[in-house]
């Protein structure tokens, strides 16, 4: 019987007794479709929660983003997140698995499907961390944006679930699906940051900062030969804003040993990740994106988050 998230997590979390989450935050708006899958689901969330969040660039930021977006280089990097994340349709929310009722979703899952894993196991989490599913068709009632926002604020995070989610995301990616490992850590990341925006009670934001920790180490581990691309999904800044921001509410609070676990779970999932891969016969370490597209979007980065 193969391990699952949950076992990697067992020990190091337990049920919160008060957890709420979800939203978006600082997502910049551009024009490529690129841009889009690198937001991912936050990106998407943005629409469904909070408008508020959104920062729209400068001019001048703008008009470099799209001096890059230009290049033909930019078409390549945009079809390889299309193979390995989200496609346009996906993105469009017309992907079929996003026109089917969760259950019938599910029952792809379970028989191996990569990308049915992937959607199923990402409205998992929203449904847990958030306190609605992201796509309408599986809400069984219509709420307002106002309404939305009330009921993540106010949501109780669903460990048990939160971590099947985590399972079907990370199956998913151990399949080919490589951009499981990307909505892992997104969505965690905005869990945090609705637990730190609602001043959870501490052990729930200790929890929350454990999983940030662990996906973006896992991440890292991950794409350590494609990082000059894929680094624009760690949050490694704002992740230390959020940690920084606790330490000051809670300056007794032993960071080392958040970390410690954190790490841990980071070593489980990359156990169970190159058991699978080896399995089906794929990269542990994938390798997507050739060295000058990577430089290309370190350029970018570079040039234009100045």
């Amino acid at each position: 019987m193969l391990m699952v998230v949950v076992m990697f997590l067992k020990d190091e979390v337990k049920e919160p007794a008060s957890v709420k989450t979800n939203t978006k935050d600082k997502i910049t708006v551009k024009t490529s479709r690129v841009n889009n899958q690198m937001n991912g689901q936050a990106k998407r969330a943005i629409v469904d929660t909070e408008a508020n969040d959104v920062a729209i660039d400068k001019v001048d930021e703008m008009d470099c983003h799209q001096r890059y977006q230009q290049h033909e280089n930019w078409q390549r990097i945009n079809d390889i997140f299309e193979e390995i994340y989200m496609t346009g349709d996906e993105m469009a929310g017309e992907h079929y698995f996003q026109k089917m009722q969760l259950e019938a979703v599910k029952s792809y899952a379970d028989a191996g499907d990569a990308n049915a894993m992937f959607h199923y196991g990402t409205e998992l989490i929203w449904k847990s961390g958030f306190g609605f599913y992201f796509n309408d068709l599986n809400r069984s009632e219509h709420l307002t944006q106002a309404e939305r926002r009330e009921r993540a604020e106010n949501h109780q995070l669903d460990m048990a679930s939160l971590e099947q989610g985590a399972k079907y995301l990370l199956d998913s990616a151990t399949r080919g699906k490589l951009g499981g490992v990307v909505e892992l850590k997104i969505l965690h990341h905005h869990i945090l940051k609705r637990q730190m925006r609602s001043n959870k009670d501490v052990e729930s934001i200790k929890r929350a900062i454990m999983l940030d920790i662990a996906y973006e180490e896992f991440l890292e581990s991950v794409f350590i030969k494609d990082m000059g691309v894929m680094e624009g999904f760690l949050y490694s800044g704002d992740s230390k804003k959020l940690i920084d921001e606790f330490l000051g509410q809670y300056p007794d609070e032993n960071l080392d040993a958040i970390q410690e676990k954190a790490t841990n779970i980071q070593n489980r999932l990359f156990d169970y990740w190159r058991e699978q891969r080896e399995k089906f016969g794929l990269p542990v370490y994938p390798d997507r994106f050739p060295e000058y597209l990577e430089q290309h979007m370190v350029n970018k980065n570079k040039e234009c988050q100045k």
